[in-house]
């Protein structure tokens, strides 16, 4: 049913973690950026999937976008209290079999909508970029749902940030799906080869069976 692909730099220090997940429903697509500058981040982007990866959805919750806000609400309370963890992003996408998508989100990575004519849909353009996961005090922001019109889009900050939506755009509707992924990440890379911040992106798209 979906066109779907995980791309990530492999740089020793990267702190971004990405998950796609089967479901009875369709797929969930989790993304976390563990917080820089402090410890702990990567274990908390870790524990984030694992959260969502164990939570028990039901069939009639799968769509909806608040039960994924409460999920996130109990992974920041849970990372606050961890030993170890510390703060992170965090994006979690549901697509439903039938073309429907809604999920919740805290922090700068993003989810979006790339259509084959107009400008970029920011799904997660409501959330709030601080507090984080982690802080016991993060505000998970709901988006959907509604049709999967496009391809989707997760993306951490080091490609928001450094790549132009003309680009991204290019990249994701020009390219099969596994081939964007990893445009993308070399659309921000520098001459010396190195990477402005880490990147992480996964692309789904309806395939052409959907």
């Amino acid at each position: 049913m979906f066109d779907t692909d995980i791309a990530t730099d492999t740089t020793g220090t990267n702190q971004d973690r990405a998950a796609i997940i089967e479901h009875p429903q369709g797929l969930l697509l989790v993304m976390a950026d563990g917080a820089g500058g402090i410890a702990g981040g990567r274990e908390a982007a870790e524990r984030v999937i694992q959260a969502v990866e164990e939570a028990q959805v039901p069939e009639t919750e799968f769509l909806n976008p608040l039960r994924w806000c409460y999920i996130l609400s109990q992974a920041d309370e849970e990372l606050y209290q961890h030993p170890i963890a510390g703060e992170t992003t965090a994006v979690v996408v549901a697509l439903k079999n039938e073309g429907f998508v809604c999920g919740a989100s805290v922090g700068d990575s993003g989810a979006f909508l790339v259509p084959e004519a107009g400008s970029l849909d920011e799904l997660t353009a409501q959330q709030w970029r601080r507090p984080l996961i982690g802080s016991s005090i993060a505000t998970p922001a709901p988006f959907g749902p509604m049709p999967l019109t496009g391809t989707l889009l997760l993306a951490t900050d080091g490609l928001i940030k450094y790549a132009s939506p003309k680009t991204i755009r290019q990249m994701v509707l020009t390219n099969p799906v596994e081939d964007a992924t990893k445009a993308l990440i070399e659309s921000v890379r520098y001459p010396s080869g190195n990477l402005p911040d880490d990147v992480t992106v996964i692309i789904s798209r309806l395939s052409a069976l959907g």
